[in-house]
């Protein structure tokens, strides 16, 4: 492994150097270079992936991904110098050198010489051996030396750096040409800032993929990438040795519905540039075409179309095809189909297996450099085998690639287990479509969080490779992208936080902290309910310390975070390198900023309710409520499932500090079209609520009182049998009338089949009530009316100035304190506002609230037994409390003359 000085001095690509150093300072050389030979003696370092080495060498190896199989510390490493040499092989990859020249140049590298291995050997302070043995004899003995070996394996690669007999070297050697462009991707990582120079580490890497083929497929619904997204996408997935791009967007015409038809010349220019790229970043360009929906499997006219529009792409360089079955009714419908597969014992798996093999025959293995075909079947999800699964493994040749989603559309989890049991079922090679972290179906939702719920050893078990389907929005795919492509490479060492937080620091740069806290709010996805990283433990606590008076830290730390949510949007917009991530992104980044504002609004209305300081506690909730509503207009999804209900805790106490309750409708179900759940209780059966879905056990409609009150009577009126939408059908078939003081603890009233107006007599205490599903039905519901009659005390409201179109005087008194009666013009002379509630009561006081921008002034009176009318006090803020402490069932605002229209979110009696 080492040499003494001398005995490399006829060594002829150093000697040069040696022959100008003085005889004593060769000497000294040698002196030290025999100390250096004892020092490595001592065993190298070995690294586990993800492990750092600097207790023995205090080399801070910088984190690789996709981690690589093995890593080996060898030394101290040392500096780039401002000249650097590249020995270069017959076969070594254009593309790696390429890459390896833009690698130095951001090093700071001044002049890089290049010399084929052939030619004389570049003297220069480092130098760097690109390719492999096979190209280069002399990387075997160079390798030997640095204590390192070649791999063999297909896309593998060796990295290696030290001295060798006292000369910086660094080997980049593949297995094949894409293991050298992966050598210097990594070797790209490897460089690290160190007292001001651009350093290396002495470092031995064998790297190889686990996945034979890894990358995405641009499958989605919806808006496809464009060509730009599409470029940048391909040199993402070489950085990040991911090898595979399948190309088959559902929205491009020409890829589904226009199968038939040839791309447009200058599409066609797009896609040869797309080839292009992938050549250059060693990734597999795969078309693909969806003919599915109407091509006749057996029909000649039809597979001509195929073949043409196969050939088209073939003649721009695209060496991978796939024929996708997919999101299709599988019955045939021509005449030659039916005559042909009719008598099949299933006609549909027989009539597509018949097009793949003709296609696999008479295309793929007529064109010599033609990959596997791969397909997509119809049946890619289901958990078990059907009868159109075992028909298409048998009649399918056997090379084509057979594309699996898991378990589900979306699957949760992927497991050995399940692959094992598809893989027996197709008896095909598997390649994964992860419908991960694609958002076609959540359009209003972004999902960064990392892979998880993968298994490791999937290929084991018949599985040869995954491609993610990504969002429609791509440069915020790369977030996910980047954990998965860590995933495919080695996933027995891939560890989703720790590739997730290198994700965050290579996409973010110089704003990666708050990239973290935007991708922490959108963490949460079909397969991963975490979310909220920071936010969401912060309040909790501040919920629990909130019960005590020692709330103080958990409510700082809560603003604080809150801060960081809204100064975050900016920091991006200013310090983020990617204006197409910030343009993807942009109606979430406003509604985080919202978001972050008003939670602060909220911390601070809590801090003031604690302190009973109602003009505090009225001006922050005014402002909250402004804030949410603007935030509440975005239709973009953030947080979900922590800001939402934060908020809507901090309105839930903060209403019954005010002592106000609003009714409520709630339900389990989502909304159809415009048949909103306002409807439900509005008091006119000819509106409906109309859900969205059908309601499947545990699903229910309902009503919330705001308070617990004694009720009455219940009555609910489902489905519709007249007007433009009548569905007699759609009801809640089975299910129980139940009430709750609580929300959670539940009194069954009554259980009903069949039934779609129910009256229940009652005499009980409750908050909530609700009819609940106790099994699943295939109609959705709809509620023309839900009716809940108990003792919660009603005031009603008249007055003058007549109230602005789209208010109503009712708003001063509807327990609603994000609703206002917004006067239509200013007071006149003995204008006013009269409450009269349904009964006497002995009143504490009367809290007015105002608009805090606009308060009008007047006067508060109450009625006495004789019919006057007393005065007990005066408006003049925003907030005003005025003291009663008298009997009465009516009491009234007298406005003074004033220029302001009156603006008043809610009139609360507190009673004695």
């Amino acid at each position: 492994m080492c040499k003494v000085l001398n005995s490399n001095l006829d060594d002829p690509d150093y000697t040069n150097i040696l022959k100008r150093r003085p005889l004593f300072m060769t000497l000294v050389k040698r002196a030290v270079w025999l100390f250096f030979c004892l020092l490595l003696l001592i065993p190298a370092f070995s690294i586990q992936p993800g492990e750092a080495g600097a207790e023995k060498f205090q080399n801070d190896i910088p984190d690789i991904s996709p981690v690589p199989q093995n890593v080996t510390e060898t030394g101290k490493g040392f500096s780039l110098t401002p000249v650097v040499g590249v020995v270069t092989g017959e076969t070594t990859d254009q593309e790696a050198l390429n890459e390896l020249k833009d690698v130095l140049k951001s090093a700071d590298v001044k002049r890089i010489v290049v010399r084929d291995v052939k030619d004389s050997m570049p003297n220069t302070p480092v130098t760097i051996w690109l390719g492999s043995s096979a190209s280069i004899p002399e990387v075997n003995g160079i390798l030997e030396k640095l204590g390192a070996k070649e791999t063999s394996k297909n896309e593998g690669y060796t990295v290696a750096a030290g001295h060798v007999d006292g000369h910086k070297t660094i080997v980049l050697s593949g297995a094949d040409q894409s293991g050298t462009f992966y050598a210097t991707q990594t070797f790209k990582q490897l460089i690290a800032e160190k007292d001001g120079r651009d350093w290396v580490p002495g470092v031995t890497i064998n790297d190889w993929p686990t996945m034979p083929l890894r990358g995405s497929i641009e499958g989605f619904y919806g808006p496809p990438w464009s060509h730009e997204d599409r470029l940048n996408q391909i040199e993402f997935y070489g950085e990040n040795k991911m090898n595979t791009y399948v190309y088959a967007p559902k929205d491009d015409p020409y890829h589904r519905d226009k199968w038939r038809e040839p791309y447009p010349d200058e599409k066609m220019l797009e896609i040869r540039e797309l080839v292009q790229r992938s050549k250059e970043n060693h990734v597999n360009f795969v078309f693909a075409l969806s003919p599915g929906n109407s091509v006749c499997f057996s029909d000649d006219r039809d597979f001509d179309y195929m073949m043409q529009k196969m050939q088209a792409v073939w003649e721009v360089g695209v060496r991978s095809f796939a024929v996708f079955l997919d999101d299709i009714n599988p019955n045939i419908r021509c005449a030659k189909d039916k005559e042909m597969f009719g008598d099949d014992s299933n006609p549909p798996a027989a009539a597509q297996a018949y097009l793949l093999n003709r296609f696999n025959q008479e295309f793929v293995k007529t064109h010599e450099g033609a990959n596997q075909l791969i397909t997509v079947p119809t049946d890619y999800w289901q958990a078990g085998t059907t009868p159109y699964r075992e028909r298409f493994a048998d009649l399918v040749d056997r090379d084509i690639i057979v594309y699996w989603t898991g378990i589900g559309v979306v699957a949760p989890e992927i497991t050995n287990e399940d692959a094992e049991k598809i893989w027996g079922i197709f008896d095909h090679d598997l390649l994964i479509w992860d419908n991960y972290p694609v958002n076609d179906y959540a359009r209003n939702r972004l999902f960064l969080g990392p892979l998880v719920n993968r298994d490791a050893e999937l290929t084991e078990h018949g599985v040869i490779g995954l491609t993610a389907n990504p969002m429609n929005e791509a440069e915020a795919s790369k977030l996910s992208l980047f954990t998965i492509a860590d995933y495919v490479w080695n996933p027995t060492a891939y560890d989703p936080k720790s590739s997730w937080d290198l994700s965050i620091e290579r996409f973010g740069g110089n704003a990666a902290d708050a990239l973290r806290v935007f991708a922490e709010n959108n963490y949460s996805s079909p397969i991963n309910s975490t979310n909220g990283l920071t936010i969401k433990p912060l309040i909790e606590m501040f919920w629990k310390d909130f019960e005590s008076d020692a709330f103080e830290k958990s409510a700082t730390e809560l603003l604080a975070e809150f801060k960081r949510v809204q100064t975050a949007p900016d920091i991006l917009r200013e310090e983020l390198a990617n204006q197409n991530f910030l343009e993807e992104t942009e109606p979430y980044l406003n509604k985080m900023e919202l978001y972050g504002k008003a939670g602060e609004l909220a911390v601070k209305l809590l801090e003031a309710q604690k302190g009973k300081d109602g003009e505090d506690v009225w001006k922050y909730r005014q402002q909250f409520d402004t804030t949410y509503k603007k935030a509440e207009a975005i239709p973009q999804l953030f947080g979900v499932d922590v800001f939402r209900p934060f908020f809507n805790e901090v309105i839930k106490r903060n209403d019954l500090w005010f002592q106000v309750s609003k009714t409520s409708p709630m339900t389990s179900m989502g909304t159809y079209s415009n048949y909103s759940l306002k409807n439900l209780i509005d008091g006119d059966p000819s509106t409906l609520y109309w859900s969205s879905s059908a309601a499947g056990v545990g699903d229910y409609v309902g009503v919330d009182l705001g308070g617990v009150y004694t009720i009455d009577s219940i009555e609910l009126l489902m489905g519709s049998t007249d007007g433009p939408v009548a569905r007699p059908d759609d009801y809640i078939h089975h299910g129980i009338l139940e009430v709750s003081k609580d929300g959670s603890n539940w009194t069954p009233i009554v259980e009903k089949e069949n039934e779609t107006d129910i009256s229940v007599e009652a005499d009980l205490q409750a908050r909530y009530v609700r009819y609940r599903a106790v099994e699943s039905q295939t109609n959705w519901v709809q509620v023309r009316e839900f009716n809940v009659k108990s003792n919660k005390p009603t005031m009603e409201v008249t007055g003058l100035p007549a109230p602005a179109e789209g208010s109503s005087v009712s708003n001063a008194a509807d327990g609603d304190l994000a609703s206002a009666y917004r006067a239509g013009s200013i007071p006149e002379s003995d204008d006013g506002l009269t409450f009269q509630m349904s009964l006497a009561h002995d009143l504490k006081s009367i809290v007015v609230l105002q608009d805090q921008n606009q308060v009008t002034e007047g006067v508060i009176e109450i009625k006495n037994d004789q019919g006057q009318w007393l005065k007990v006090g005066t408006l003049s803020n925003a907030y005003s409390k005025v003291p009663v402490n008298k009997t009465t069932d009516q009491f009234r605002i007298v406005w003074n003359n004033e220029d302001t229209a009156p603006v008043v979110y809610e009139v609360i009696p507190e009673f004695n």
